[in-house]
């Protein structure tokens, strides 16, 4: 079911128009979102690829939620991806998800896809084919590692308005610099949260390198949470050491970041308590 108050930091609300996914790369392997469907009943097998036709289901019955509803910011697909390949999500149904983003402009929508920059690069080809990217929708792609980094790419090279890169769970140093990130709109850094036995540690120093190329692109940066056993925990980055409690010992700084991007005129006029959030572009 959709979500009215999502406990991530970063949005509002949570719709799902698809649920469902597969593991595809390094930062799914303690899939939060697997976890919680399996423990309700939602899909029955695990999140492989073998078993995406059976645990991918489109919820038509979930397309009309945003309708009618206050401005505000919404998280599409927190339990899956958009971009799925297409034969588990049609073209028609994205087309149909796309026209509630764009007929509910009251509000802001926000997705991240790992699998459109991978299989069939669906999202450029989306991009080539449907060239339709509402104004509205903040389009991002996820960066847990080196390693997939050219997602950054895959995403400039589309025509969506507004392009975010979430780096959680950040799972080593990315090496990236402000190059890197030009033409991006948006950043967000977060460690991974789960149990002891299972948690990755992000170390700060990683995310500084990122949060030091997006100020150099004057890019707003959302620091969502440090690694700690609940989301949402630790909410500030460290300015030296590998964590908070180095950071205290040296006496360093710990900064809190939670800016966004530029709002929509609709949404900005509706919500004045985000207007300390928001890094407006000089025209």
């Amino acid at each position: 079911m959709p979500s009215e108050d999502s406990g991530i930091g970063w949005t509002d609300s949570t719709w799902n128009p698809v649920h469902g996914c597969f593991k595809t790369s390094e930062g799914c392997a303690n899939c939060y979102a697997s976890v919680q469907s399996q423990r309700w009943d939602h899909t029955e097998h695990a999140w492989t690829v073998d078993n995406a036709e059976a645990n991918v289901q489109l919820q038509r019955d979930h397309l009309d939620w945003p309708r009618n509803r206050d401005p505000k910011r919404i998280f599409v697909n927190s339990m899956s991806d958009l971009f799925l390949p297409e034969d588990l999500v049609p073209d028609d149904y994205l087309h149909d998800v796309f026209d509630v983003i764009e007929d509910c402009d009251q509000h802001v929508f926000q997705a991240l896809t790992k699998h459109g920059a991978e299989h069939d690069n669906r999202m450029l080809v989306w991009d080539r084919e449907a060239t339709r990217w509402p104004d509205n929708l903040w389009m991002g792609v996820t960066v847990e590692s080196a390693e997939r980094t050219y997602r950054i790419e895959h995403l400039r090279n589309t025509a969506a308005s507004t392009k975010w890169v979430s780096f959680e769970p950040l799972l080593g140093r990315v090496g990236i610099d402000a190059d890197d990130l030009e033409g991006i709109d948006w950043v967000v850094i977060g460690g991974e949260s789960g149990p002891d036995a299972d948690r990755r540690e992000m170390d700060h120093a990683w995310a500084r390198e990122i949060r030091d190329a997006a100020k150099a692109q004057d890019i707003p940066v959302f620091f969502k949470q440090s690694s700690a056993r609940y989301p949402e925990r630790d909410r500030r980055l460290a300015e030296a050491g590998e964590d908070l409690n180095e950071a205290a010992l040296l006496g360093a700084d710990q900064t809190e970041y939670r800016e966004l991007p530029e709002l929509t005129p609709a949404l900005r006029d509706a919500r004045p308590d985000l207007a300390g959030q928001e890094v407006t572009v000089d025209a």
